[in-house]
């Protein structure tokens, strides 16, 4: 790559010129299957404060030395996002928490580490509203090394300055799963996201709802001017126009954190597949079994 114009520390000095002390920059990026999606966590308040709570416990004295940390979340080809700044007070040897007091989005990981008990630090972090102007805009590229997810060297190169509402480019049509809390956040920050509207507007096709709560499935077709796009907005609202779907979120059966939405087929918008799509969709309802009494088709 060329030459980055300025660095993150370049970014640092400039909003905050009068910094003292030792600061450290951690990226956090853990693929293991019971830890969530720490970059998703970082777009709502509930999910900044488990994010924290998640690096918060250490199992060595990683911060016992610093001023601050600058908390970063990884992003493919070894980029990162920054999320925001914490001063660090004091650290203190501890048990593992009771699981009553672990975030539910972590408590699959604590039963990992539960598992394997042990004493851990943890730390007092206080977040640094100095550096709010940086906040989920500062994309740098953390270099090599990045085994090594904490490191003195501020001087990364600071590689792009992002709308801090995007979420990253809409994937191909096949790796589309998102959930509904997501959807309303894409609806709502159209302009930072500009390829979700564009790619799920270009065509229609079949969808299943899944409700990773309670096992649950629901097939529906989008055929509408808006394909996908126009057809997802109402489940992003909490209205579908389907009754069981509809009777399972007012019965508050259907979380939008944890109601998902992906595509099984992919059809261009025609009048003429109107009929093609009908076909699909009941082909998707026998092979997927959604109008079992166990799951949300009634039809």
């Amino acid at each position: 790559m060329s030459e980055a114009l300025f660095t993150f520390e370049d970014l640092v000095d400039r909003v905050c010129p009068e910094r003292t002390g030792r600061w450290k920059v951690v990226r956090h990026k853990d693929n293991r299957r019971h830890v969530p999606d720490l970059f998703e966590l970082s777009f709502s308040e509930e999910g900044m404060a488990t994010l924290e709570f998640y690096q918060r416990y250490q199992s060595t004295d990683i911060f016992g030395a610093c001023r601050g940390i600058f908390s970063f979340v990884g992003l493919p080809q070894r980029r990162a996002l920054f999320l925001a700044a914490y001063r660090v007070g004091d650290g203190a040897w501890v048990d593992l928490p009771a699981a009553s007091a672990v975030p539910r989005d972590l408590r699959d990981i604590w039963k990992v580490w539960a598992a394997k008990p042990q004493e851990n630090v943890v730390y007092e972090l206080t977040r640094d509203p100095r550096f709010a102007a940086l906040e989920r805009r500062a994309v740098i590229d953390w270099g090599g090394s990045t085994v090594s997810w904490h490191q003195w060297k501020l001087d990364k190169p600071v590689v792009e300055l992002r709308d801090p509402d995007t979420r990253g480019p809409c994937p191909d049509y096949r790796d589309i799963d998102v959930s509904l809390s997501k959807l309303a956040f894409l609806y709502a920050h159209e302009q930072a996201n500009p390829s979700w509207k564009e790619r799920l507007s270009a065509v229609g096709g079949i969808y299943l709802l899944s409700d990773t709560d309670h096992g649950r499935l629901y097939v529906g077709k989008a055929d509408g001017a808006d394909g996908f796009w126009g057809r997802w907005k109402a489940y992003a609202q909490r209205r579908s126009g389907n009754v069981r779907v509809d009777e399972a979120f007012d019965l508050g059966e259907l979380r939008s954190d944890t109601t998902r939405l992906s595509i099984l087929d992919v059809v261009p918008r025609a009048a003429a597949n109107h009929k093609l799509v009908d076909r699909l969709e009941t082909r998707w309802k026998q092979r997927l079994c959604s109008r079992s009494v166990d799951n949300l088709n009634r039809n």
